[in-house]
Parts: C-alpha cells; structure tokens; sequence
C-alpha cells in the first residue's frame, strides 16, 4: 500500500523584496512580459498569499496535508546579503490574518506545524519559544516540526523532543529528491516514541528534474515496496503561477499519480500516531 503525506512550508507569506530583484531579473534577461508582471504584481493583491489554492486543490482530491508555519525572528542586516533573504522574508506570526488563516486550517482538517526559524535548530530557548507562540495562537499542543532549511546537527533531534515534539520531518535533500542516506522507513533516533519522518520531494528540487514523472514512479515504487511513506513538501508561493510555472500543476499531478497506485493520503500526526500504535502493538506481542 502506498503511502503519502503532503506538506507545505510557510516561509513567507507577502512579497517583498522580490519586487525588485525580479523585476531586475527580468529586465537583464530581456524578458519585457515578466518585468510589466513584477512591477503591476506590487499594485495587484498579494501574490504569495496562496492559501486558497491548497484548500482548494486539496479539497477537490478529499486530502488533508500538514502546514508549517515560520516564526523567523532573524533581524535585518544590510550589509549582509545572506541575512536578506531570512529577514526581508519573515512574517508576524500574530497578524491578524496569519492567525485567521492557521486557525481555519486547523479547524477544517488540517495539521499545522511548526516550521523551526534558521537557528533554532541548535537554540532550545528559542526553539521553545516559537513552539510557545504557535500553541498560544492554536490553543492546543503542536506535536510536528520541520526546520527552515531542513538544518539539523547531532543535538536537534534532542532539542525538539526534550521540549515536546512528537516527531520531526526535516531529514531529507535540499537539492535532489529522494529517502536521504537510504533511510527509508521512518525511524525512532532514542527508541522511543519520537519518530523521524525523511522528506523525500521538495517542489524546487523535483522541478528540477527533466524527467520528473518518471523519477516520481520510482519514488512511488521504492515506498510501496518498503512500507515507507512518500513525504512531500509543496512551498504555499509555489502555486503562484506566474512566477512558478508548472508547480500547481506538477503537484496535483502527484496526487493524481499517487492515487492511480491506490494511496493512502493522511497528515503527519496522523502517521505519527499509526506509528506510535504499530510500536505498542509489537511491545503487547
């Protein structure tokens, strides 16, 4: 039986600084239509703001996903061109309309996570705190984390669950798809019940590739016949046609893939108290 987690990471929620750079792109590039775009998108409705496009999408394939949400806290340093696109990039946790959308999603089906900022992957003050902030909004516990740029290091995993995590889904490439160091199965790092999930599709990486279709069977097939579950991720921008074409299309065409091999579609929670019982049960036998 095929199984499969869809997830998205909120690393921004507006343009911003992509006003100009894109704008620059294009016009070095000679590419006239693009240009007009970015200039006439900074007058037009927030084109990041694509939140609507997953309900919709995932709705009319009856599918939930896992949606985790950034509280970078990152300040700007200009004379830094690294730290831009950290903080030009960063979102009140607390708006107004964040909290309107996370406590919807939350009350529809969804699961929402927490999307641990870039350095909270070592800082466990830090990482607390935004796990605080996120429950605060939620008024319930939040069991699921993936860091911001998959960062991990030997003391993270111990990090997140000293302070309450169930399970993390950070362990996979930011540069190529597939089950990262042939960890397939998800595993428990402590043997206990904090349960690693390996991601294996990130949209920029798997839109890379010529042949995607392709590659995604062999994803498929290498999941079926293991057990494992195809964890993929799915940036909420991405469905913004005009400025990632194909993306929106790409990931419906997963869906549609997944389901022709008869999948099983489930949040991350979900899978985490599947896992939490299939462990129980063996411990019973």
């Amino acid at each position: 039986m095929l199984k499969v987690a869809l997830t998205h990471d909120i690393d921004r929620v507006r343009k911003t600084y992509q006003y100009i750079t894109y704008s620059i792109k294009s016009l070095l590039n000679g590419d006239s239509r693009k240009f007009l775009y970015h200039i006439k998108s900074f007058f037009g409705p927030n084109p990041y703001w694509c939140f609507q496009d997953i309900i919709t999408i995932e709705n009319d394939y009856n599918v939930k996903s896992s949606i985790f949400f950034l509280d970078e806290s990152i300040k700007l340093d200009l004379f830094n061109i690294k730290n831009w696109k950290l903080s030009m990039g960063r979102y009140d946790l607390f708006d107004n309309e964040v909290i309107k959308m996370m406590q919807y999603l939350d009350n529809n089906g969804w699961e929402i996570g927490l999307h641990g900022s870039y350095n909270s992957y070592n800082d466990k003050m830090l990482l607390l705190k935004e796990k605080v902030r996120l429950e605060s909004i939620l008024d319930h516990p939040v069991i699921g984390i993936r860091q911001h740029y998959l960062n991990l290091d030997k003391s993270t995993w111990k990090i997140q669950k000293e302070i309450g995590f169930k399970y993390d889904t950070s362990f996979g490439y930011t540069n190529d798809v597939g089950f990262k160091d042939g960890k397939i199965v998800p595993f428990m790092p402590f043997n206990d019940d904090f349960v690693v999930f390996p991601l294996v599709i990130m949209d920029s990486c798997f839109m890379d590739i010529n042949n995607y279709h392709k590659r995604l069977i062999e994803l498929i097939e290498l999941s079926k016949n293991n057990d494992a579950i195809l964890v993929i991720n799915w940036h909420q921008r991405s469905f913004n046609e005009n400025e990632f074409p194909g993306y929106r299309k790409a990931y419906c065409e997963i869906i549609e893939e997944c389901y022709d091999n008869n999948a099983v579609f489930k949040t991350m929670q979900e899978y985490y108290s599947d896992k939490i019982d299939e462990k129980n049960a063996k411990n019973i036998s």
